[in-house]
This record gives structure tokens, C-alpha cells and sequence, in this order.
């Protein structure tokens, strides 16, 4: 009966479950880990300012993690329980589908990132081994232009620092790539749970998938 309930969905419906709007989501989330992980490495070195490169070291995979975190919650936000259990609060149905289209999203995620970790790697280490030779005299030298105007200056950072900051992974970072995508997933599906019970508790309605006004 509920695989026939199932067949029975709107394309729209489908849409608004947990998978249509994980996959919708998580694809975003992949497209931006596709930048985070080569738009550093696509810019020139030589002609690129100086700032910039050390602004997207610094804050490129800062800006990437807060944009998944958004993604995994406007997941949540959107999906609306379409196959509904006899018996099971709608509130619990809500939060299971916003844990699980969160999820979706974090596991996509990781997925991508343990695929660019292999591509940099193996195919574009000696491009990336490249860049980071050029780029980090350049950003060494900024760091420490930057450092002497400050009144309490951190320690100083040389360019054999940078430089191994910028070296492309190791295929034996493949296991910390998989046990962080795991880990990533687990972190975003509890989001969307907990925006989910946030959801159930303040706005949701009933078995239509309906919410009070004023959510």
C-alpha cells in the first residue's frame, strides 16, 4: 500500500521529499566544493594579487564549510514529509525527512571532496606542487608585510610554511577524506534533525504538510 502511495506522488511532491530536495541541494554543495577545491590552484601566481591568494588560503574553506552548513539548513527547511505513516506524528515524520535531506547533502559533499582529494592527489599534484612553489614567496612576503603593521604581531610565517600549506594531498589522505565525509554526513543530518524538531515545535502542521502561518 505505501509503495503504491508512492507511485502515486506528484513529480511536484517529489520535488519536496527529502530526496528531490537533498539531491537539489547537494548538488550546489558539490559545485562549491569543485571551487574550493581548484579555484586557488586555477589562478596565476605570478599575476594574481597578493592579498587575494592569501585571502582565499586563509578564509576559501572557511566560506565553503558555512555555505554547506546553509545548504544542509535550507534543506531541512524546505522538505515536506510525502510519505506519511499511519500513526506516526506528523512532527516526527517532519524531522526524520529534514534529518535525511541533510544528510543527502553532507554525503554528497563528502563524496566530492574524497573524489577532488584523489584528483589533487594524482592528476593535478604536479600542477598544484607548481602553484604552491610560486605562490608562497608571494603570500610569505604579504603575511609579513601585514604583520609589521600590527601592535601585537603573531609569529612570523616563512615561505616553506606556505608552501607546505599549499602541497596537494597524499593518497593516504583518501582515509581521513572518507572518515571526514562520514563525519560530515552525521553532522548535517543531525542539523536537519534538530531544524526539523525546531520546525515541528514552532510551525508545523498537519498530515497535508501544511504550516501555521508566520514560519
Amino acid at each position: 500500500m505505501y509503495a503504491l502511495a508512492g507511485m502515486e506522488r506528484t513529480p511536484q511532491e517529489r520535488k519536496q521529499g527529502p530526496l528531490g530536495v537533498g539531491l537539489f541541494y547537494g548538488t550546489l554543495g558539490v559545485l562549491i566544493a569543485v571551487v574550493e577545491g581548484f579555484a586557488l590552484f586555477l589562478l596565476d601566481p605570478r599575476t594574481t594579487s597578493a592579498w587575494l591568494l592569501a585571502a582565499l588560503t586563509d578564509f576559501l574553506p572557511l566560506l565553503a564549510l558555512a555555505s554547506y552548513i546553509l545548504l544542509a539548513a535550507l534543506a531541512a527547511l524546505r522538505v515536506r514529509p510525502v510519505r506519511l505513516e499511519p500513526g506516526v506524528p506528523y512532527r516526527s515524520q517532519l524531522m526524520r525527512d529534514a534529518a535525511l535531506a541533510a544528510g543527502i547533502v553532507g554525503l554528497m559533499v563528502g563524496l566530492a571532496a574524497l573524489v577532488l582529494t584523489g584528483l589533487q592527489a594524482t592528476l593535478f599534484a604536479d600542477e598544484i606542487r607548481a602553484f604552491a612553489g610560486e605562490a608562497a614567496p608571494r603570500i610569505a612576503a604579504y603575511i609579513e608585510e601585514t604583520r609589521r603593521e600590527l601592535s601585537d604581531p603573531p609569529p612570523p610565517v616563512s615561505a616553506a610554511q606556505v608552501e607546505r600549506l599549499l602541497q596537494p594531498p597524499t593518497p593516504g589522505d583518501l582515509g581521513r577524506a572518507l572518515g571526514n565525509a562520514a563525519l560530515g554526513a552525521i553532522f548535517l543530518g543531525a542539523l536537519g534533525a534538530l531544524v526539523g524538531a525546531l520546525r515541528g515545535r514552532f510551525g508545523a502542521g498537519g498530515p497535508e504538510g501544511k504550516e501555521e502561518p508566520g514560519f
